[in-house]
């Protein structure tokens, strides 16, 4: 299978890169946005309304496009869904995004190669659709590799 493959060709990866192989999904918090066609002519305090009854505060509105995108914790997804159903809202997209808990910066010329290098070739593997990082000055590293 696929799967496989790709798993087996990342921890090529990460032998050839010399880094150990282990899960970091405990160092991300899983979020759903939840994109969502606006009615016609609705206000800001309607929206900001139609958040609450969502079960989420947190919230992007595109006024042009006249969509809102509710962003809400992984956990409470069915809650949500199921209350933009019962307001009748068009959903247009319905996505997941990681988030990670806790930042770090890397400083060390070495690392940071070693890191660019390696992002690089996981950017390259046409199975991989995103690469979640813990790295603030990730755009610094990957501007050097």
């Amino acid at each position: 299978s696929s799967v496989k493959k790709t798993e087996n060709d990342i921890q090529t990866l990460l032998r050839r890169h010399n880094f150990k192989y282990s899960s970091v999904g405990f160092m991300f918090s899983k979020f759903k946005d939840l994109e969502c066609q606006l009615p016609e002519k609705i206000s800001k305090d309607e929206i900001e309304e139609l958040a609450l009854q969502c079960g989420t505060e947190e919230y992007h509105v595109d006024s042009e496009a006249n969509k809102i995108v509710f962003s809400i914790d992984a956990e409470d997804e069915k809650e949500l869904i199921g209350e933009v159903k019962n307001l009748e809202l068009d959903i247009i997209s319905n996505t997941y995004r990681y988030v990670a808990i806790e930042s770090t910066s890397i400083v060390n010329s070495e690392t940071k190669r070693r890191i660019g290098m390696f992002m690089k070739s996981l950017e390259g593997m046409s199975e991989v659709e995103d690469i979640h990082h813990n790295v603030e000055n990730m755009d610094e590293i990957m501007n050097e590799a």
